[in-house]
């Protein structure tokens, strides 16, 4: 995951001539907002499913070029899992759009919904694509280690290397994921939260 993306996403834009009526520009911000949003989350996907299957031939290249265990190649069905459980869960959570004669409550449904969504995410990533990258890259250094044990306390020095190196960059990755959704997402839903009250306040002293 990228954290950055998100902070582009809800950047705050220049005000552009538009409606004069608040309730026109509330509109047109949360739309804008909503596109830009749902655009980043498009191309984030895909370039991660992009990079997880196209790593796939490339990994199995180089397991063949250097004569590698087997423990190598369990990276494959790990970059299959994580491009697989994107693509279903953006098929599983792809939500009508609402169209543009729409009220302003139901776009800022729809995007509080997806914000919450995405937070849901994040803070999972480290059981659906974390885990599994760790998991093939430790067996594939017990493996090692195993088949060259008579290196004795070198061997072994090397290998709790690799896999510090390893649990100290998921763990990074993790973080990253973690702080996005509390200085990006949560702030946003909080925004979008107060804004619905607002909407259903402004229904209610209508309607008495």
């Amino acid at each position: 995951m990228d954290p950055d993306d998100f902070q582009q996403a809800w950047r705050t834009q220049s005000p552009q001539a538009g409606p004069t009526s608040e309730a026109a520009r509330r509109l047109e911000d949360v739309r804008r907002e909503e596109r830009s949003f749902a655009t980043m989350i498009f191309w984030r996907d895909l370039r991660e499913v992009g990079v997880s299957l196209l790593m796939i031939p490339l990994w199995v290249y180089l397991g063949s070029r250097n004569g590698s265990p087997w423990t190598w190649y369990l990276m494959i069905p790990a970059l299959v899992w994580v491009a697989g459980y994107m693509l279903a869960n953006r098929l599983r959570h792809k939500a009508r759009r609402p169209g543009a004669g729409e009220p302003l409550r139901r776009f800022v449904e729809c995007s509080l919904a997806e914000v919450e969504h995405q937070i849901q995410l994040l803070r999972s990533v480290l059981w659906w694509c974390l885990l599994p990258f760790a998991l093939a890259a430790l067996a594939y250094f017990a493996q090692i280690t195993w088949r060259e044990r008579s290196g004795g306390w070198l061997t072994a020095l090397v290998a709790a290397t690799a896999t510090a190196f390893v649990i100290a960059v998921l763990s990074g990755v993790y973080w990253l994921n973690l702080h996005a959704v509390r200085t990006d997402l949560e702030p946003r839903r909080r925004e979008l939260e107060t804004l619905l009250r607002g909407l259903e306040d402004e229904t209610s002293d209508v309607s008495r």
